[in-house]
């Protein structure tokens, strides 16, 4: 083909037609313009296909991977809830009423709070191997870019509450009464044992001296709030996971 175009313009040249040959030059270079133009048209367009199936895929993995973070979430937040009416019930009701064994139970489903635990690999992944930018929604990026945020402010208290946990309820609950008799309200459904720890019997009057306590009052009042902190957490970030998912959605529709 090259061959041919330029035996026609040595032919011009040769029969003097030099405006010709010029017209011809020009239009040769135009069309060989426009060849690229096409090729770098259909290139673009490969890649813009690429890039989309790519998004495609990521967007699938990343609602896959929040569709199981706002399950355990849930999971998580109906155990907190217990916990978190166990505290407040303690504070409000009159206990001296109750028997021992009711007592046992409350301080059982008290102390017993479930940690969030999302799973972030393949969001980091997307994140530092630039993928992220692939997504065409500028909402849904910024939604993104917000995660590590919202876990952040969620970790702050539930460290907070483990520490009140570790250092003062159980030692409050230990010097009045074994730990112990709390243990068959203790399992989760996440967490089911084989065997359980039998209670052991001890004064009444000890239950007594724990249930009229100033500094278990205090102790348990700190620990619900600080539970209280993280409920409110959790339920930011089930409307932060949603919104994500959501948006996720829109973008594969």
């Amino acid at each position: 083909m090259i061959k041919f175009f330029r035996k026609i313009r040595q032919n011009l040249l040769s029969e003097g037609k030099t405006g010709k040959y010029l017209k011809y030059a020009i239009g040769e270079i135009v069309l060989v313009v426009i060849g690229i133009l096409i090729a770098l048209s259909i290139n673009n367009w490969k890649n813009y296909q690429d890039d989309r199936a790519e998004e495609q895929t990521l967007l699938q993995n990343l609602q896959q991977e929040f569709t199981k973070n706002l399950n355990e979430l849930h999971s998580d937040h109906k155990i907190n809830f217990v916990t978190l009416e166990a505290s407040h019930y303690f504070l409000e009701t009159d206990l001296n009423q109750k028997k021992t064994k009711q007592i046992d139970s409350l301080i059982g489903r008290l102390c017993t709070y479930a940690t969030f635990d999302p799973s972030i690999g393949y969001i980091n992944q997307a994140i530092n191997s630039g993928k992220l930018d692939l997504i065409q929604s500028d909402s849904l990026k910024i939604h993104l870019s917000q995660w590590s945020g919202e876990l952040n402010d969620l970790r702050e208290d539930v460290i907070i509450r483990r520490e009140q946990w570790l250092n003062y309820l159980l030692p409050a609950i230990r010097k009045h009464i074994p730990a112990r008799n709390s243990d068959a309200s203790q399992d989760r459904p996440d967490y089911q044992r084989q065997k359980q720890i039998s209670p052991i019997k001890i004064p009444d009057e000890s239950y007594k001296k724990f249930i009229n306590s100033l500094e278990v009052d205090s102790v348990i009042y700190d620990y619900y709030m600080n539970q209280y902190f993280v409920f409110i957490n959790e339920e930011n970030i089930e409307l932060y996971i949603k919104r994500v998912l959501d948006l996720i959605q829109k973008e594969l529709d």
